[in-house]
């Protein structure tokens, strides 16, 4: 699961979710195995699942990096973490296995995979990253928001501003080629790792692709920068009447910069990446659908028993607090079943 910090207006939070918003929903399915790309060459429950569980220790170490917390800033906090912890575990970890076992399972057949199976994959990946944005701990935040003070503010402001001129710089001292090939190295890195060894000619039409891709990070830049100017206004304003309305409608704005400014650029993309997925399965030879998908299916089956463990965070029946999971229809009939008599 990509976790994202979930206080605003934290520095690293604010650095991840633009990083998260930059990201093609073509490529949200690599997202997908993100948890197990960490296991190398496993993917056993015994490995993911505590690195799954570790996610929130270290949203938690971003927090308390924020400042000095009081007890019921605290608590808003770890509410809201943990709500969020358990609907990811219990409502979208499912999700993710039926997708990636129905991925698994068609690219394991040679000419079984269409360019339609493609598209929905990739819109079902659309789909669970607009949930997870929409129930994100950000969302149900603001009362603790309204808390930070001003000092605080200027300081995460300027923290901000430090990191944000170090990531540029370092984006501006490479050269487009050097990103590509940096990119290209990490994709031929990974996915070596899970068993998928790339011929001469998939490289090649990898290389192509990340050559082709219209490439909008100094727009983002722009775009980003003003979003930061409105953000700390925003904060700086906490008895507007408003307050909640506003940070909300601005923050659902950042996950859709680039799509809202160029439209035509950010579907062309998506289009490359898609066409691109669908090609590289039908290159694919025998070896390479049965390691790849074998791998998968497996990664399946170990996200569906995660999504089973018992979480140690009890999740109350308050909305406000987080999403919560929705029963599902199993559950309701059992619940529904009168008990045997004694």
């Amino acid at each position: 699961m990509a976790r994202m910090i979930p206080v605003y207006p934290s520095i690293r939070s604010v650095r991840l979710r633009q990083k998260l918003a930059t990201i093609s929903r073509i490529r949200l399915m690599l997202l997908l195995l993100s948890l197990v790309l960490l296991t190398a060459c496993t993917n056993s429950k015994l490995v993911i699942s505590p690195l799954y569980n570790r996610f929130d220790d270290q949203i938690r170490g971003e927090f308390n990096k924020l400042g000095d917390w009081n007890e019921d800033q605290a608590a808003q906090f770890e509410a809201a973490l943990g709500t969020y912890h358990v609907w990811h575990r219990q409502s979208e970890l499912p999700k993710y296995a039926s997708l990636i076992s129905n991925a698994a399972r068609s690219v394991a057949q040679t000419g079984l995979t269409m360019e339609a199976d493609v598209q929905n994959w990739l819109d079902s990946a659309e789909q669970y990253s607009q949930s997870a944005r929409e129930c994100h701990p950000i969302n149900f935040l603001f009362d603790l928001t309204k808390s930070i003070t001003d000092k605080q503010v200027n300081f995460i402001e300027r923290r901000f501003a430090r990191e944000q001129k170090k990531n540029r710089g370092k984006y501006k001292s490479r050269t487009p080629k050097v990103r590509v090939e940096y990119r290209l190295k990490n994709i031929d890195k990974w996915a070596g790792r899970i068993g998928l060894e790339f011929t001469a000619n998939q490289r090649a039409m990898l290389r192509t692709t990340l050559e082709k891709q219209i490439s909008l990070r100094k727009q983002y830049y722009q775009l980003s920068n003003r979003w930061n100017e409105k953000l700390f206004t925003l904060a700086r304003n906490q008895s507007a009447t408003d307050y909640n309305d506003l940070m909300s409608a601005h923050i659902r704005s950042l996950w859709v910069l680039l799509e809202s400014a160029y439209p035509e650029e950010w579907q062309e993309n998506r289009k490359l990446w898609r066409d691109f997925t669908l090609r590289l399965i039908n290159s694919l030879n025998d070896e390479q659908r049965a390691s790849l998908s074998t791998w998968v299916l497996k990664l399946a089956d170990t996200l569906s028993a995660i999504a089973e463990i018992k979480p140690g965070f009890v999740v109350g029946n308050d909305p406000s607090v987080g999403c919560l999971v929705k029963p599902t229809a199993v559950s309701s009939e059992r619940s529904l079943k009168p008990k045997a008599k004694s």
